[in-house]
C-alpha cells in the first residue's frame, strides 16, 4: 500500500525537488496531503506501480514542476484542467492507465512540453487543438484510445515532432497535404483508424521518416510517388485500404526498405523485381488479385500470374474449359454435401488451435484480465458458479504492429472468499494440464497474482464458447430465454455424440484416467457450429487403480447428485434417451443424458 506517513513524512523537505518512485508495487489511491509536499518539486514520478483512485489532486500546486510521470497504474477519471498552471512542464506521461473523459484543452500554456504520453486509455472525442501551441514537441502519443473527428490541422505545424502515435483509435477525414511540415518526424503510426481520401504527395518531405503505418484506413487513389523520395525508410505498411492503381517503381531504390506490406488493396499492374522485392513474402501483396509479374521466378514466389500483353488466347482457353469446369464444380459440390460436417468439426479444430496458440502469450497479468473485462463488468458477466464467476473479455494488442489482434476469451475468476475454491482452482489446473480433446473447452493460460486492492487474485482463461451452455437451449428459463425448440433431432445426437467422445477421452485415452464428477448440460458448452465442449472440471479427480481388486476405486460422492433441469413439464414434453455406456477397466459409468423434443 501507498504509505500515508511515507508522503507526510516528506512534508517538511521544504527543498525536495526530485521525488521518484517507480516500478514498485504500489497499491491504493494517492493522499490528498500529496499537495503540501514542496514547492520547489520538479520531477514526479510514481510509474510503474499498482495505484488506483482519480488522478493525483494538488499537482497543480507544483509551478516548477519540469517532468510528471504516473504511467503503468490503474488511474480512473478525468485529466483535472488545473493542470494548466504547470507552465515549465517539459514530459507529461500518463499512459497505460485506466483515465477516461474528454482530453481537457489546456494545452496552450504548456510551451516548454517536449514529450506528452497519454496513450493507451479510454479517452473520447476530438483530439484537442491546442496542442498545437506546443511547439518544442517531440513525441505525441495517444494511441489506444477512443478519440473520434479529424486531426486537428494544428498538429501539422509541430516542426520538432519526431514520432506520432495516434493508432488504434476512431479518428476520421483525411490526411491533410500539410502532413509534409512534419522533416523531422522518423515515426508514423495512424494504424486501425477511419482516415479517408489520398494519401497526399507531401507524404515525400518527411524526410527523416523511417517507420510509416497508414494501414487499416479508408485510403484510397494511387499509392503517391513521392514515397520513393523516403531515403530513410525502413518500414511501410499500406495494408487493409482500397488504394488503387500499380506499385510505384520508386520503391524498388528505398535501399534501407526492410518491411513491405501492401495487402488487402485494389492495386493492379505489374510488380517491381528490384530492391525490397526480391525478399518480398507472399502475404505482403496478397489480397490484390489484379497483380502480375513478368520475371517468373519472383512471380511464383510471391504467387503472381505472368503478366500478358496479348489476352486473346487466353479468352480462347475460358471457352474451352469453362464446361468442363462447370460440371467438375457440380460434381465436387455433391461430394462436399457428403462430408460437410466431418470437414466443419476438423475445420474449427484447426481454427482454434492456430489462432490461440500463436497471437496468445503464456502469461497473462491480473491488468490485462482487468481491462479485458471493463474491470469486470457486470456486461461481460456470462455465468457464475458455487467456486467463481465467468466473464467475457476482449484482449487487445497481442499482435505486432502490423497485424494487430483483438481475441476475445472467457475468463473464469475463482471466488478465494469460497472454502473449497482454491482446491477446485489447483483441480482443474491439474485436471486439464496436459488434456487436448476438440470436445473440451480448451484453457488458454492461467493467472495467479495480485489485485489493486493487495488481495490475492487467480483466474482461468478459456477458448470462448459463442453459442452458450446446452441447458439454455434444452429447457425453457424463468425470463423467457432458451428454448429447446432450437435444436433439431440430428444436432441432439451430434451433441450426445460430442459428450460421449469427451467422457471416452477421460476414461481411456488419459493415464491416470480423469473422472468429471459433474457432467450437467450447464458444464457442456456449444460453439458457433453446435459442437459441445464440456467444461468445469472444479470437482474432476484422477481415478486411482487398485490393482489387488477387480476394477478402480472412487472415494466419497462429487457432483450435481439426482440432478434434473428445472421448469420440465413432463405432460407436455416427449423425451428421448439416449443411454452412453463407457467402460473404465471393471468399473461401469452410464450416463443418461434426457433430449427434449415437442
Amino acid at each position: 500500500m501507498l504509505n500515508l506517513q511515507l508522503i507526510d513524512s516528506l512534508k517538511n523537505c521544504t527543498q525536495l525537488q526530485v521525488l521518484r518512485i517507480f516500478s514498485n508495487k504500489l497499491t491504493g489511491k494517492f493522499p490528498s496531503s500529496v499537495a503540501n509536499l514542496s514547492t520547489h518539486l520538479q520531477h514526479f514520478c510514481f510509474s510503474d506501480n499498482l495505484l488506483t483512485g482519480s488522478f493525483p489532486q494538488g499537482i497543480e500546486n507544483f509551478q516548477e514542476l519540469i517532468s510528471l510521470s504516473i504511467e503503468k497504474n490503474s488511474f480512473v477519471g478525468e485529466i483535472p484542467e488545473a493542470l494548466t498552471s504547470l507552465k515549465r512542464l517539459q514530459s507529461f506521461a500518463a499512459f497505460d492507465n485506466m483515465l477516461s473523459g474528454e482530453i481537457p484543452d489546456i494545452f496552450g500554456n504548456f510551451t516548454q512540453l517536449s514529450d506528452l504520453l497519454i496513450g493507451r486509455n479510454q479517452f473520447i472525442g476530438r483530439i484537442p487543438t491546442s496542442i498545437g501551441s506546443c511547439k518544442r514537441l517531440n513525441i505525441l502519443d495517444l494511441a489506444v484510445n477512443r478519440l473520434s473527428g479529424s486531426i486537428p490541422e494544428e498538429i501539422y505545424g509541430l516542426s520538432s515532432l519526431v514520432a506520432l502515435e495516434f493508432q488504434q483509435n476512431a479518428l476520421s477525414g483525411p490526411l491533410l497535404a500539410q502532413v509534409g511540415n512534419l522533416k523531422q518526424m522518423q515515426l508514423m503510426y495512424v494504424f486501425r483508424n477511419k482516415l479517408s481520401g489520398n494519401i497526399p504527395a507531401t507524404i515525400g518531405s518527411c524526410s527523416s521518416l523511417t517507420k510509416l503505418n497508414l494501414a487499416g484506413n479508408h485510403f484510397t487513389s494511387f499509392i503517391p510517388s513521392t514515397v520513393g523520395e523516403l531515403a530513410s525508410l525502413e518500414t511501410l505498411d499500406l495494408s487493409s485500404n482500397s488504394l488503387t492503381g500499380t506499385i510505384p517503381e520508386e520503391l524498388e531504390e528505398l535501399q534501407y526498405l526492410v518491411n513491405l506490406n501492401l495487402s488487402f488493396n485494389f492495386l493492379e499492374g505489374q510488380v517491381p523485381t528490384s530492391g525490397v522485392f526480391l525478399n518480398l513474402s507472399h502475404d505482403s501483396l496478397k489480397g490484390n488479385n489484379m497483380l502480375c509479374n513478368s520475371n517468373q521466378t519472383i512471380g511464383k514466389n510471391l504467387g503472381l500470374s505472368q503478366c500478358i500483353a496479348e489476352r486473346k488466347n487466353k479468352y480462347i482457353l475460358l471457352k474451352v474449359i469453362l464446361p468442363v469446369a462447370i460440371i467438375t464444380c457440380l460434381v465436387i459440390f455433391f461430394c462436399f454435401i457428403c462430408i460437410f460436417i466431418w470437414m466443419k468439426k476438423q475445420k474449427a479444430k484447426t481454427h482454434r488451435g492456430i489462432s490461440l496458440s500463436k497471437v496468445f502469450p503464456p502469461m497473462i497479468s491480473y491488468s490485462d484480465i482487468r481491462l479485458a473485462t471493463d474491470n469486470f463488468s457486470a456486461n461481460n458477466l456470462i455465468g457464475k458458479g458455487g467456486f467463481g464467476s465467468v466473464y467475457k473479455g476482449i484482449f487487445r494488442n497481442f499482435g505486432d504492429e502490423s497485424d494487430i489482434r483483438e481475441i476475445v476469451l472467457a475468463v473464469k475468476v475463482i471466488d478465494l472468499q469460497q472454502s473449497k475454491a482454491l482446491r477446485s482452482f489447483e483441480a482443474e489446473c491439474e485436471t486439464l494440464r496436459n488434456v487436448r480433446h476438440r470436445n473440451l473447452v480448451k484453457v488458454i493460460t492461467s493467472c495467479s497474482s495480485i489485485e489493486h486492492t493487495g488481495e490475492e487474485f487467480k483466474a482461468l482463461v478459456m477458448e470462448f464458447i459463442s453459442h452458450g451452455s446446452l441447458d439454455k437451449w434444452l429447457y425453457e428459463e424463468a425470463d423467457g430465454e432458451g428454448s429447446g425448440l432450437c435444436l433439431t433431432l440430428l444436432q441432439r445426437l451430434n451433441i450426445a455424440i460430442d459428450v460421449a467422445s469427451a467422457m471416452d477421452y477421460l476414461h481411456n485415452d488419459c493415464e491416470p484416467p480423469i473422472l468429471h464428477c459433474d457432467l450437467k448440460p450447464g458444464n457442456v458448452q456449444l460453439d458457433h457450429d453446435m459442437v459441445a465442449h464440456v467444461a468445469d472440471f472444479g470437482l474432476a479427480r484422477f481415478a486411482s487403480q487398485d490393482s489387488s481388486r477387480n476394477g478402480s476405486r472412487t472415494i466419497g460422492v462429487r457432483g450435481s447428485i439426482g440432478y434434473i433441469a428445472p421448469g420440465i413439464d413432463t405432460h407436455k414434453l416427449q423425451f428421448l434417451q439416449v443411454f452412453l455406456a463407457f467402460d473404465f477397466n471393471l468399473l461401469k459409468f452410464k450416463i443418461s443424458a434426457n433430449l427434449i423434443i415437442l
